[in-house]
């Protein structure tokens, strides 16, 4: 959900955090938590992380402001019997989550959860023995 964003002017009213958060920039200056941008006229301005319609093109069911696309993936893989013993089995689990680990938005200015950013990687190792 990106509808708080309808335009690049109104981006320009954020703080500088939520600026910084959509990857908003100017140009080749991008906003920053202590630096916002408060005014552009460089024809390529925009946000990293969010894709705002260009000027008085944004409508709510032809063209709204969304989130930017992004791929991620996740890898898993186990076994439930490394061993292939009868009684005794050893499992074992490895999963990587954002294996890229690529920085993006999942949410930007809910109503009810606010601003959330995609997991950064995270490896996940689990083993058990059962008998």
């Amino acid at each position: 959900m990106a509808g708080s964003v309808p335009d690049y002017s109104t981006a320009l009213t954020l703080t500088a955090d939520q600026q910084a958060a959509i990857g908003l920039y100017c140009g080749g200056t991008f906003a920053a938590l202590g630096a916002p941008i408060t005014s552009c006229a460089d024809p390529n301005r925009g946000a990293t992380r969010l894709r705002i319609p260009a000027d008085g093109t944004e409508d709510d069911v032809a063209n709204p402001p969304r989130i930017a696309p992004r791929n991620l993936f996740d890898i898993g893989i186990g076994a439930d019997n490394l061993l292939h013993g009868d009684r005794t089995k050893l499992k074992v689990r490895l999963t990587v989550v954002n294996v890229t680990n690529t920085e993006a938005l999942y949410n930007f200015l809910s109503t009810f959860s606010g601003t959330h950013f995609v997991t950064p990687r995270a490896v996940q190792f689990q083993a058990g023995i059962t008998f």
